[in-house]
Formats: structure tokens, C-alpha cells, sequence
């Protein structure tokens, strides 16, 4: 969120003038002017009744401007003034002095930093374009330091548009850093820290960077300098080209960047970039994902009156059924099956059923004896094909389909196995291949296939840059299941956090089937590690804490920080030794970890949990333990975006149930392609194309980019418990 001037309240117009005017008035009229010495002493003189006698300072004052009106140090006096007058409650006295100082003084030592709180006082009263005339008179060379970052981020604040918000951003981050490195004496030490003013403003300039076009980030390259964010406008650049398909203009504003100065966090993307220009497996940088509300709010074609006809291939029949169902049901809301009268479904003997509860394909009985197109609403035309969940029948329904040559592209399979089987045949046969799977290695070396389904990496890269940017957490752990899941999401978790700079200081497991967590968690915060004098003192220190349970509650809550903040016999912290910041638990949401943490001490951390979370009940169980846990999913039903209510409504009215993650893919994956029908792609190589510069594409599932290799990066959304629910918080 952009801080605007008004933020910063009346409190922030004492601190402009008290502060910023008394450092102000130190100067006698500026270096290289000569001020005679009878005007020095007589300055000196009225400044003397101060601070005792305030009234006999302003007579002393104005009879100094009496007797020298044109002195160098009148515009001193006035200010001096100014600031009395603020002192006494005379807010508009004290401005007035202030423009009667600048309007005789246009050019004098204290004029630009006249202007700079007359500019913040029209703020503060609303009057933005007169606040903006004061600022445009100012110097920012003729400002002290901390006067200059004042400067800008009021106007950062008053910014008519975006492109000059992050032109002033960028020098408000140059004025940091310099201010920066003369308190620390050292230039070349950045800090990681999220609290950090520099963390901070890229924050602020990252969520601009999203939401420019092109045409805005060219417009404000020649403004912008060899400094931060420079170098990152280019990036931003260069990867909107990659998606864009045109790798020479990537390349050129990847080498371009290379000449203008780089945040760790720019080194990262650019190297991140550069290997993707080669391989494109690299993890996509939050950078490089808009949020939903900005992906939603660019301009997209509407969809009424495409005409295409789509391949459909999914386990309709076996034990993947239920999956295939769930995925055929977003597909045919997409295309529209229930916007208006549509035949019965077929029975196993191709004839239409008789009851009446049956008008519409909801139960989607018998899908394999569906031949002809199951729909045909508004010229979209889907051709269902059974895979049953073998990779023999995903290959041969590829081949049919393909055969057909109205058959643009194919969506589908989901699972592994069978995917592979379809998008080897589909890359044989030159149609474009969208499987719902979640395994990235389909995509290899198969320029018609694309994988859509979210990814566990992507579920844990948004978890931490969250917990990183917005919670300030620094250091981290897990606790996981010891299964391949739960190895697998250890190694995502523990490469997400260094990547970004973070520290993992403890990781522990436990059985998949475990219900007892005492070990795993007291392993984490060092009770594993404990010599006999420190169980001693565990001891003791237990039993004192039993007593202070009958005293007084805010006395026994002081005894309690007394007692956990002593050392130990051997001068070191007692167990438990929470050294975290965030915990990230890949698991269940009915494991009942979170209430044993407590149990065991574990308080104050952030909890992360993966999708697996996503379940109200979670927070039956968990109760206040879980209050503020973070989570990453790839649908929430629950979310406030108008697609996303939009799609569970019609779900729900036409199918009487809610919808899950595979039908708000397979909904995404019908959307994506009858976008590109909708820009005039009226062949399979034109679909192809045109989904490979997919960029930010708002769907149910989560905001979606495709990668050069066809694998889609994808936005999660993020949910938060708050009073004892999920509330969507991206």
C-alpha cells in the first residue's frame, strides 16, 4: 500500500515545523553570504528571550525586521516566527508568516524549505494541485537530508499518476540509502531486513512495477537514472517479452539491466531471468506475478460469441472418477452448458434418460457413452473423451481427437501417467495440449503442451515472500510428516526461504501416522539438547511457575517474563528456546499440531500451512491456536472477486454442491483457450502461440502465467485465520 501525505496526520505538520524548522533556523543565512555583524548581534538579541518569554521574542523579532527588512536573516526571521506562532495555536498566523518569508525572499537560503511545509500544510488540507505548485518551487539540492526524504515521499503522495509516483519513489529510495549509509558509515552494507526503510520502499515500488503497462515503464526509464529501480524496470521489461514470446527483446533489456545499480533482489531475478531465457525451470519471482486485483482490472476480450470446438480428455470412469467429474463440470460451466436448454445426457444405451431430475448433465452418468459433443451452447463445442485413468486410453483418445481438425486444442488429462501418455501423442500430432496436472516435467521438450495445475512450489514461494515482506519474519522452520510428501515440501520450503535471503534454524519430523508431537517439537526448541543442571533448573523453574498461578494475573504474567528470561546454570537460555520467526506445517488440518505447540511452549511464531489447511475444520479443531495462521490455496471459494463469487454461484445453482480445485482449473483451462479465440487465433498453431503470452490471467484458480516451456507460474491466493474464519488477504 502507498503511503499518501495525508497519512502522516497533524502530528506529522508538528514534526514538519518543531523538528525540521528549528534544525532549519541553526543556518544564519546560508554558507558563502556575508551577513554584517550588526545585523548578526541583532538577530542573535531577539533570539534571545527565547524559549521563557515567547511574546517579548516576537516584538524582539518583528522590530529586527523593522530596522533590517532586506537583511539575509529577515527570511529567519520570518520563519522564527512562523514557528512561535504554530507554538502558541495560530496555525494559519504561522503559514501566513511562512509565504510572507517566500514571497519576499523568493530566492533565500530558507526558501525551499519554506516551501516544503508550505507544500505539506496544503496536504494536510486537501488542496493536492496548490500543494504540488509549493513543491514544484522547491530545490531539492538546497534541502538537508532529512528534509529531502521528506520532500519526497510528499511527493510520492501527491503523484497525479503512477508513472510519476515511481519517479519520485526511486529518488526517495536514493535519499534513503544515502541517509542510510552516513548513519552506518558503509555504503556497500544493505540490509535484508523486511523492517528496513530500503525493504520497505522496494515493496512500494514492486507493487507499481505490477501494475505499469509497457508503454508506462518506457515513459519513465529517461526519469529514473542509473540508481534503484532502474535496473529492476527492465527486468520487469524483460520478462513481460519472455512471456510475450519475443526472446531477442528480452535478451536486450536483460544485458540492459545489467548496467544500472542491483538490490540482492535484483541479482536474484536477473539471474533467475537469465536462466529461463535458456531452460525456463526457475522458480517465477513474486515480482513477476501480479496480484489478483490487478490482474483482474486489466483489460481482457469478452468471450460472448466465440465458436470453437475443444478436446476434452478425463477419468470419467474408475478410481479417478470423481476427479474427472469434478474438472467436466468446470469445463462445462465455462462453456456456457447451463446458459440455456441442452439435450438430457445419455444413458449406456445412447438413448435419453426419461427422469425428469435428469435434465441436466449434472450427474454425468455414462460419460463413456458420450460420442457426439456433450456440449453445444453459444457456438463452444466440447468433445469428451473417457481416459479411465490409463495412459493407453489418455494416448488413443489424443489421437481421435486430434483427427478431428476442428479440434483447436485439448484439455486434460490430471494425473501423471496419463498426461505424459496424452501430451507425448499431442506433441506427435501438433495440437495444443493443456493437461490439469501438477507434475512440471510434462512440459519438457514439448512445445504444444502446457501444464496448468498449481504447483507446491508455487503454494510455498507466496507463503514465504509473505511472511518475509509483510510479516518481517527473518528466520524460519518446519515441522513435516517423514513421507515423500513431506520431504518433498521440506526441500521446496527450505530453497524458497534461502532463496530470498531468509534463515532456517530448525526442521523436525515425524511419522506420517504420529498423533503425538511432544518430541518432534521440543527437539525444535532445544529441550533434546539439555545438560542435567539445565533439567534442574527446567525443574524449578516449573514449580515457581505453579505458584505464580495463585497470584494476582498481571503479577503472575510478570513473574512468568522474569522467569523465562533467566539463564541457565551453564549462562545459557533455557529451553524452550524459540528462535524462529515463522513455522511452516506441510500436514493435515486434523493433525491437532497446533494446540500440542502450545502445549510445549511454542508460542509468538507465525504458523504457515499449505493448502491441506484449507478446511473450516481446521479452526473447530485448532480454536485459538491457529488465531492468525497463514495459508496458501489454490481456490478459495470464499474469496470477495467477482469471478470467483460469480463461478461458485453458477456452480453451485448447477450442480447443487460446491466447487473444488479441479473444476476452477479445468474452468481456467476452457477460459484460456477461448481467449485466444477471441483475439481471432483460428488455427491450433495460433492457439499454441497465443497461450505462451499468457500474462496474469485472473482466474478461479489463482493468477496465471505460462512459461516459456509451457508450464503455467501461478498465484495462489493467501488466507489468514481472523475470529474464527478464513478472510482472503491478497
Amino acid at each position: 500500500m502507498i503511503r499518501t501525505a495525508r497519512s502522516l496526520g497533524s502530528m506529522g505538520i508538528v514534526f514538519a515545523l518543531c523538528g525540521l524548522l528549528a534544525a532549519g533556523c541553526a543556518g544564519l543565512g546560508g554558507p558563502g553570504q556575508r551577513i554584517p555583524e550588526a545585523q548578526r548581534l541583532a538577530y542573535a538579541a531577539a533570539l534571545a528571550p527565547q524559549p521563557g518569554d515567547l511574546a517579548a521574542s516576537v516584538e524582539a523579532l518583528e522590530a529586527f525586521l523593522v530596522e533590517f527588512p532586506d537583511s539575509l536573516l529577515a527570511d529567519d526571521a520570518l520563519e522564527e516566527l512562523a514557528r512561535i506562532e504554530f507554538l502558541e495555536g495560530g496555525r494559519e498566523a504561522a503559514f501566513a508568516r511562512l509565504r510572507e518569508a517566500v514571497t519576499r525572499f523568493p530566492q533565500g537560503d530558507r526558501s525551499d524549505s519554506i516551501r516544503l511545509r508550505l507544500g505539506l500544510w496544503e496536504s494536510e488540507r486537501h488542496a493536492d494541485a496548490v500543494a504540488r505548485g509549493w513543491l514544484d518551487g522547491v530545490r531539492p539540492e538546497r534541502l538537508s537530508l532529512a528534509e529531502r526524504r521528506f520532500f519526497y515521499r510528499l511527493r510520492v503522495g501527491l503523484a497525479v499518476n503512477d508513472v510519476e509516483r515511481l519517479i519520485d519513489l526511486s529518488k526517495l529510495r536514493a535519499v534513503t540509502a544515502e541517509a542510510l549509509a552516513e548513519k552506518a558509515g558503509d555504503a556497500a552494507t544493505p540490509s535484508r531486513s523486511p523492517s528496513d526503510p530500503l525493504a520497505r520502499l522496494d515493496r512500494e515500488i514492486n507493487a507499481l512495477l505490477l501494475g505499469l503497462s509497457g508503454e508506462d515503464l518506457l515513459r519513465a526509464i529517461p526519469n529514473l537514472g542509473p540508481e534503484v529501480p532502474a535496473a529492476r524496470v527492465r527486468l520487469v521489461l524483460a520478462w513481460r517479452a519472455l512471456v510475450g514470446g519475443d526472446l531477442p527483446l528480452a535478451t536486450f533489456w536483460l544485458e540492459d539491466a545489467r548496467r544500472y545499480a542491483l538490490t540482492p533482489g535484483d541479482r536474484e531475478r536477473m539471474r533467475s531471468l537469465a536462466v529461463r531465457l535458456g531452460s525456463g525451470d526457475e522458480a517465477v519471482d513474486g515480482l513477476f506475478l501480479p496480484t489478483f486485483r490487478e490482474a483482474a482490472a486489466r483489460p481482457w476480450p469478452a468471450l460472448e460469441g466465440v465458436r470453437l470446438r475443444v478436446g476434452v480428455v478425463l477419468p470419467l470412469t474408475g478410481r479417478y472418477a470423481s476427479f474427472g467429474d469434478e474438472a467436466l463440470r468446470g469445463l462445462l460451466l465455462a462453456a456456457g452448458a447451463f446458459d440455456r436448454e441442452v439435450p438430457a445426457p445419455l444413458a449406456p444405451s445412447g438413448q435419453e434418460l426419461a427422469d425428469p431430475d435428469h435434465a441436466r448433465p449434472t450427474p454425468l452418468e455414462a460419460p463413456e457413452a458420450v460420442s457426439s459433443p456433450l456440449s453445444r451452447t453459444a457456438g463452444i463445442e466440447l468433445v469428451v473423451r473417457d481416459s479411465a485413468g490409463s495412459p493407453e486410453r489418455a494416448a488413443a483418445a489424443v489421437r481421435e481427437l486430434a483427427a478431428d481438425e476442428q479440434v483447436l486444442a485439448i484439455i486434460g488429462p490430471i494425473f501423471s501417467a496419463e498426461s505424459e501418455a496424452a501430451a507425448q501423442e499431442a506433441q506427435g500430432l501438433g495440437v495444443p495440449l493443456l493437461t490439469l496436472s501438477n507434475r512440471m516435467e510434462v512440459c519438457a521438450d514439448r512445445d504444444y503442451v502446457f501444464r496448468l495445475r498449481m504447483t507446491p512450489d508455487d503454494e510455498i514461494n507466496r507463503l514465504v515472500e509473505y511472511a518475509m515482506d509483510e510479516v518481517g519474519a527473518e528466520t524460519f522452520a518446519i515441522l513435516y510428516p517423514m513421507s515423500r510428501y513431506g520431504r518433498g515440501m521440506r526441500s521446496r520450503y527450505w530453497e524458497a526461504v534461502v532463496r530470498r535471503g531468509g534463515k532456517m534454524v530448525a526442521a523436525a519430523g515425524y511419522e506420517p501416522d504420529a498423533t503425538d508431537f511432544k518430541a518432534p517439537i521440543r527437539g525444535m526448541v532445544g529441550f533434546d539438547l539439555i545438560t542435567r543442571n539445565e533439567r534442574v533448573a527446567l525443574q524449578e523453574r516449573s514449580r515457581a511457575l505453579r505458584r505464580g498461578r495463585r497470584l494476582d494475573p498481571e503479577v503472575g504474567a510478570l513473574l512468568k517474563e522474569i522467569l523465562y528470561t533467566q539463564l541457565g546454570p551453564d549462562g545459557e537460555p533455557l529451553p524452550p528456546v524459540v528462535d524462529f520467526d515463522a513455522l511452516f506445517i506441510p500436514d493435515g488440518h486434523d493433525k491437532m499440531i497446533a494446540p500440542q505447540l502450545a502445549f510445549h511452549e511454542v508460542e509468538g511464531v507465525q504458523l504457515l500451512g499449505s493448502s491441506d489447511w484449507n478446511d473450516p475444520e481446521l479452526i473447530k479443531i485448532g480454536r485459538e491456536h491457529v488465531a492468525g495462521a497463514l495459508i496458501s490455496t489454490p481456490f478459495y471459494g470464499g474469496s470477495d472477486f467477482e469471478i470467483v463469487r460469480d463461478f461458485v454461484a453458477g456452480y453451485q445453482e448447477s450442480f447443487g454442491t460446491e466447487p473444488d480445485e479441479f473444476s476452477a482449473s479445468a474452468f481456467d483451462a476452457l477460459n484460456l483457450v477461448l481467449t485466444q479465440a477471441a483475439l481471432e487465433a483460428d488455427s491450433r498453431l495460433a492457439i499454441r502461440d497465443g497461450i505462451l503470452r499468457i500474462y496474469g490471467f485472473p482466474g478461479v484458480s489463482g493468477v496465471t502465467s505460462i512459461l516459456p516451456d509451457g508450464n503455467a507460474r501461478k498465484r495462489p491466493f493467501l488466507l489468514q485465520v481472523e475470529r474464527r474464519r478464513f478472510v482472503g488477504i491478497d
